[in-house]
């Protein structure tokens, strides 16, 4: 008869916080890759537009964007192309909210699936977030096209090498809205009319980010606890690679990469914490 000592794989219910087990999640990168493919080949089942959602879907949210903030509210993009300024921003954003939203519900979604069978819980909004970033590819492949049109028709911008950090910029998009997630679906499991905040948290943070405006038409006085919002510098800084110009300094970088991994911790510490009860009170 084995001991406790010879098993492979132990499961309990008491360990501590700091007891994360991420471990775990890389032995289960399988699970994870099914999770992704499943996703994926399902959601065009049965559909009529499938794939063209994701390319019609963000041109007429710019254009929306470019009518009523360009062309109505007389917003500046600091001489960027509108649709193109708009779009950039919507890019990280989109991809970013969607984290969010995923981490945000990920115990009250999947409650069924983590009742009926021990894996990582972990697994399912890495998962989700592997297959948004898969979506994300295809409008970044849309915007290529619209950024080489733009500039083939003579408008004036000065790309950087510096894109090869695109996927930088979008890991950490994701690990925020992963960490920020994690904090809301932990509390919500608990305390459920904290799931109407969701939305209210979603808009305001857009309209603290300069998604729609350029962040030079904010008082300088600001930019410094502005910095410590995460997409202020990695939308400022992709619009820097892109066109050449904008209000990026690395102050932003540096103070937004602390917030990330702060929530990214705390969300960490709270799913590890609730994901051993919440199905008592889900």
């Amino acid at each position: 008869m084995k001991n406790k000592r010879d098993w492979d794989l132990i499961i309990s219910s008491e360990r501590p916080w700091l007891a994360l087990e991420l471990k775990d999640v890389w032995l289960y990168r399988d699970l994870i890759s099914f999770f992704v493919r499943r996703d994926i080949l399902t959601e065009y089942k049965q559909t009529i537009l499938g794939v063209l959602y994701y390319i019609i879907n963000p041109v007429f949210g710019t254009l929306i964007k470019v009518l009523i903030f360009s062309k109505i509210a007389k917003l500046s993009t600091d001489g960027i192309p509108d649709f193109l300024f708009y779009f950039s921003g919507g890019l990280l954003w989109t991809y970013f909210a969607k984290c969010l939203s995923i981490g945000s519900g990920v115990f009250l979604s999947n409650r069924d699936l983590y009742s009926q069978v021990y894996f990582p819980r972990l697994s399912v909004p890495i998962a989700n977030n592997i297959t948004e970033l898969f979506r994300s590819s295809i409008q970044i492949i849309l915007f290529t096209i619209f950024y080489i049109y733009f500039q083939i028709n003579g408008s004036n911008m000065n790309p950087s090498w510096g894109l090869i950090l695109l996927p930088v910029i979008f890991l950490q998009c994701s690990l925020l809205g992963f960490g920020f997630g994690l904090i809301l679906s932990s509390l919500t499991t608990r305390y459920r009319d904290l799931n109407f905040l969701g939305g209210y948290i979603n808009s305001f943070w857009m309209y603290i980010s300069p998604i729609v405006y350029p962040l030079s038409v904010i008082p300088e006085k600001w930019h410094f606890i502005l910095s410590f919002n995460p997409m202020v510098g990695l939308v400022e800084l992709l619009r820097f690679l892109l066109f050449g110009q904008s209000s990026f300094h690395l102050a932003q970088i540096t103070n937004g990469l602390f917030t990330t991994i702060l929530l990214l911790i705390i969300g960490l510490l709270l799913f590890n914490k609730t994901e051993k009860t919440f199905l008592d009170t889900v």
